[in-house]
Formats: structure tokens, C-alpha cells, sequence
């Protein structure tokens, strides 16, 4: 009785709560280069720390490389700051790290939960045991969640994937003024979460037009009232930082776009790189929403991964953590719609195939590669980034089977093996 008690607690996600946290913790004490958690986020928290909360945009000022991202997670790492200050850790590295990523590690387990909870909603039935346990480990443990947080100090965005699928649960709910709210707060966390009100408006759309205009007025309310204080009080920082220093920046490695170096198309990507990748993912979106059914159950996740994708196949860098939402939103979407028809490969094929190609995206990453091993790997994660999503692409439209979804509640996933 006793061993199957110890087998049960085991099981329960909640169990592996602590472990989880002090794990991240450790992992701060690890030798780890500076991230741009050191190199961006810090300097901006400790302008808060020190009484100047609205001028973090002047850690780098106008700097062609500055904290590019919007102000809401700097308030959990400012309340970090001022507790390692107390013990007089804000200018040591390590300590403040192991602390920010045990902070941060709980925004990882609030995406996961919500995570596991549309797979839920998806499939029409609570998951429990295993397979409870393998979906929130997925979450959790993928290289991803490692590559992001830890290994580039983007702390921002399990807050920005917990928020996107807050809002993906309520616009499911037909709660158009909350979801909003929910993805402002996500593009307040991560600029190009922005993409993402594309499915998100046409998901409202289809369930009534004027839930649509009030998840969007709600989102520019809400971005708007989080931005402005700064702006009023840094004008220019804040426009650079947020808004135009991107067009300086040169075409980089991991892009398609590295083919075109040293040719006039090189200049135009520069500043026009964004356009291609709006393009895309509306025209993804489009195609799946004129589908029957539109974009509900499985589909409106497979609409969001398809809309980060975008941004990881045709932004003029691109970097390996670009690939996390891509792999949240696309492994809710296979787990949520898998039959145990479909075998073990349909199951496990959306995260391992993210996750290698989050491998390969690091070789870009590294410094002093020549020109052709750079354009080598920028046309290969194109390539292998482009046929996994136009996989998803054909077989939520409905290319491969009907979509199980929520109408037709697939068999859950502990009924199978």
C-alpha cells in the first residue's frame, strides 16, 4: 500500500513543483557565458531597483543593440533585484542568476499548466497519470524551455507563451475584452508576440465580429496604458529600444536571408524582412480559418505555431530561442488532436522535430563561421523549419484526416498501450 501511495504522489505534477524550482535555481550556479539576461534585462532592473522604474530603456539608450522587449517582465526581476540587494548580490552574477531563473522557473510552470489544460480542451477529457506526467515533463524539460531561460536569458518568454494561451483559453470561452487583456500583457512581455493577434482576431472573428473589435481594442487599451508612463518619461529610448532600432541591424545568421549578402536584395530584407514574415503567417492563417470549422480546437494552436514559425523562417536573424513558441503551440496542437490510431511517431513528431531544429540553429549561433557555413545552415533551417510547417499546415487544414478536436473527443491518451 505504501509503494503504490509513493507511485501515485510520484505521478502528480504538483509533486515535482519544488524539485523544479530548486533545479533552475542550481542551474544559475552553473558556469554559463552572459546571456542577455546579464547584458540587457539586468542593467534595465536595477535602474528600477536604484528609483528610476520608468527609465530602464536608458541602460542602453540608444545603443544599436538595446533591451528590446516590452517592460512587464522587468517587474518580477526588479522585485528579484531588490531581494538580492538585501543581501547585497545585485552586482554578483551568479547568485542573482540562480535566483531570477527559480523566480522565472514558475512563469514555465504556469505555461505549462495552461498548456496541458487546452491539450484538455482539445481532446474533451482530463489527461491523468503517465500521460499527465509526459505532457506537463514535455513542457517543462524541452530543450526549448533550456535554450530560452537558461541558455539565452530570455526571461520574458514563458510569461509571453503563459499569456498567449490565456488568451487562446478565453477567446475559446468567448471572453473577447479578457482575452484581449491577456495578449496585451503578452506583447507588453515579448514584442513579436504581436504576431500572434492574427489567428487570435480571426479565431474571434468567426465566433462573432464584435468580439474581435473588442479583443483588439482591449489589447491596444492595455499595451497603450503599459507603454505610455515610459514613453512620457524616455521618449527616445523607448521608440529606439522598442520600436525602430531593428532596422539597423544587419542580415544575420540562421536567416534564409544570408543568400542574399552582397547583392542589393540584401539592403531591402534590412528593413523589409517583417513584411515577409506578416505575409506568411496571414496568409497560413487565412487558409486555415476558410477550412470547415474554422480556427476552433486544435486548428487556432496550429494557427499560432504556424504564426511563430513565420517569424523563425523569414526574420533576418534568427536565433534558436525563436523556436519556443513555435514548439508550445505546436506540440498542444499534436497532443491535442492524437489518436492512438495515428501511432507513437504522430505523437512525438512536432516537439523532437522543433527540438532538433533548435539544435541546428545554434550552429549559426556560433562566432567566426564563414560565410558559406552561415548561408549553409540559414537555408537549411529554412528548409527543414518550412516543411515541418507546411506539414501542419496540410494536415490541420484537414489534408491528412478530419481534425479529432473537441466535437469528436478522441480516445485519451492513458487508454492507449
Amino acid at each position: 500500500m505504501a509503494r503504490r501511495n509513493l507511485a501515485d504522489l510520484l505521478l502528480k505534477p504538483s509533486t515535482w513543483v519544488v524539485p523544479y524550482v530548486v533545479l533552475w535555481f542550481g542551474v544559475g550556479f552553473l558556469p554559463i557565458q552572459p546571456t542577455d539576461l546579464d547584458i540587457f534585462f539586468w542593467p534595465s532592473a536595477k535602474l528600477a531597483v536604484t528609483g528610476h522604474p520608468l527609465l530602464v530603456y536608458s541602460a542602453a539608450g540608444n545603443n544599436a543593440y538595446p533591451n528590446a522587449n516590452g517592460p512587464l517582465a522587468l517587474v518580477p526581476l526588479t522585485a528579484v533585484g531588490l531581494f538580492v540587494n538585501a543581501f547585497g548580490w545585485l552586482d554578483s552574477t551568479t547568485p542573482r542568476r540562480a535566483v531570477a531563473l527559480a523566480v522565472f522557473s514558475v512563469f514555465l510552470l504556469l505555461m505549462s499548466r495552461e498548456a496541458v489544460a487546452a491539450i484538455e480542451r482539445i481532446r474533451g477529457t482530463r489527461l491523468t497519470g503517465y500521460p499527465r506526467l509526459f505532457a506537463y515533463a514535455v513542457m517543462t524539460l524541452s530543450p526549448q524551455a533550456w535554450q530560452s531561460v537558461a541558455g539565452y536569458g530570455h526571461i520574458e518568454q514563458p510569461i509571453e507563451i503563459w499569456l498567449l494561451l490565456v488568451a487562446a483559453r478565453l477567446v475559446d470561452r468567448e471572453q473577447p475584452a479578457r482575452a484581449g487583456v491577456a495578449f496585451g500583457l503578452a506583447v507588453l512581455s515579448r514584442s513579436s508576440a504581436v504576431l500572434l493577434g492574427v489567428p487570435l482576431s480571426l479565431a474571434s472573428w468567426q465566433r462573432r465580429p464584435s468580439s474581435a473589435l473588442k479583443l483588439m481594442a482591449a489589447t491596444a487599451a492595455t499595451a497603450a496604458a503599459g507603454l505610455l508612463p515610459f514613453l512620457l518619461a524616455d521618449t527616445s529610448d523607448v521608440i529606439h529600444s522598442l520600436f525602430t532600432y531593428r532596422g539597423g541591424l544587419v542580415v544575420g545568421a540562421g536567416s534564409i536571408w544570408s543568400l542574399t549578402y552582397g547583392s542589393r536584395l540584401e539592403a531591402v530584407v534590412q528593413h523589409w524582412d517583417i513584411a515577409a514574415v506578416a505575409a506568411v503567417g496571414v496568409a497560413a492563417n487565412l487558409w486555415l480559418a476558410a477550412r470547415p470549422g474554422g480556427l476552433s480546437g486544435s486548428r487556432l494552436f496550429a494557427a499560432m505555431a504556424l504564426s511563430s514559425a513565420s517569424f523563425a523562417m523569414l526574420a533576418k536573424t534568427v536565433w534558436a530561442y525563436y523556436l519556443f513558441e513555435v514548439f508550445v503551440f505546436g506540440t498542444v496542437w499534436a497532443f491535442g488532436r492524437w489518436k492512438p490510431a495515428d501511432g507513437i511517431v504522430r505523437l512525438v513528431l512536432v516537439p523532437i522535430a522543433i527540438s532538433m531544429l533548435g539544435l541546428l540553429a545554434e550552429i549559426g549561433s556560433e562566432q567566426g563561421l564563414a560565410t558559406n557555413l552561415v548561408q549553409l545552415e540559414g537555408a537549411g533551417m529554412f528548409a527543414a523549419l518550412g516543411l515541418t510547417a507546411s506539414w501542419m499546415l496540410w494536415v490541420a487544414g484537414g489534408g491528412g484526416r478530419p481534425d479529432a478536436g473537441i466535437s469528436s473527443a478522441p480516445v485519451p491518451l492513458d487508454q492507449h498501450g
